[in-house]
């Protein structure tokens, strides 16, 4: 029992290690190491991030004029304007869309035209261009409207309907989805 406890105390026993100098980095090795290392991700970093975040910006901005087109079907006004929506295209210019309204209120129901862009340049709220590198994809021109006062959401001429605009760039895509309701999403 002795001899248990002797072993004992000696695995217990504290020991002192000593460090040796040639071995390791010195604080100033790290340093530069680290700062190298910080410098290169950054530029590699803000390289993506700018391809990246054009693709974004304009999904973004679709979305927002989607919501604003809403937001104008609702407001009170001193026109009898019955329609706000968006019109997306693909013709010169190229890969734009724009904010227009339908200052006349014909029965939508005898002709779905009367809820989409007549052409009438009078009628144009706004015009964005997509930014350099960002395209729509699919088939275009794509028409979302917003009927006051309720709105009920319009697409291509056909009431309670979705619709799904895809942007595409070199980095990758974004599709904006309006469903029946007038929800806006991106995904």
């Amino acid at each position: 029992m002795h001899a248990a406890i002797q072993k004992l105390s000696t695995l217990l026993k504290a020991k002192s290690y000593k460090l040796k100098v040639d071995e390791g980095f010195t604080l100033i090795e790290l340093l530069v190491s680290i700062g190298v290392i910080a410098v290169v991700s950054s530029v590699i970093f803000a390289n993506v991030g700018t391809r990246q975040s054009a693709l974004t910006r304009s999904a973004q901005k679709v979305a927002l004029a989607i919501r604003e087109a809403q937001n104008l079907s609702l407001a009170p006004s001193d026109e009898p304007i019955c329609v706000y929506g968006v019109r997306f295209v693909a013709a010169v210019p190229a890969n734009t869309y724009f904010i227009y309204r339908r200052p006349a209120c014909p029965d939508p129901r005898t002709n779905p035209a009367n809820n989409m862009y007549d052409g009438s340049p009078s009628n144009v709220v706004e015009t964005v261009t997509l930014e350099s590198g960002v395209t729509f994809a699919g088939p275009l021109p794509q028409d979302v409207s917003f009927e006051a006062p309720e709105p009920i959401t319009w697409v291509n001429g056909v009431a309670n309907s979705s619709l799904s605009i895809t942007l595409t760039s070199s980095t990758g895509s974004r599709t904006i989805s309006v469903s029946r309701f007038g929800r806006v999403e991106i995904q």
